[in-house]
């Protein structure tokens, strides 16, 4: 059987545990640290790692939002919300 090593996305530990499946069935993941649940799959574009930087990269090269959700194959209002939330602080 091969094994897999699994870290936290957020603090990096280690030490998880298998925490259950999601709805299309992929093994879902517990940190022992943070606490975090994540999954190392997922089915919804917006969720897998570098689409929010994507978004403000593309609205920085002059790409609307209906046009960013396209190409991402995201919905219109999560990158709305990933603009919303991506002000630079200071």
């Amino acid at each position: 059987m091969a094994r897999v090593n699994v870290h936290c996305p957020r603090c990096q530990s280690d030490l998880v545990y298998r925490h259950g499946q999601s709805s299309k069935g992929y093994d879902r993941f517990r940190c022992r640290d943070c606490h975090r649940v994540f999954q190392l799959t997922y089915t919804y574009e917006a969720r897998k790692p570098g689409v929010k930087e994507q978004i403000v990269e593309m609205a920085f090269n002059g790409s609307g939002v209906r046009d960013t959700a396209r190409v991402l194959k995201i919905g219109i209002n999560t990158v709305i919300r990933a603009l919303k939330n991506s002000r630079p602080a200071g």
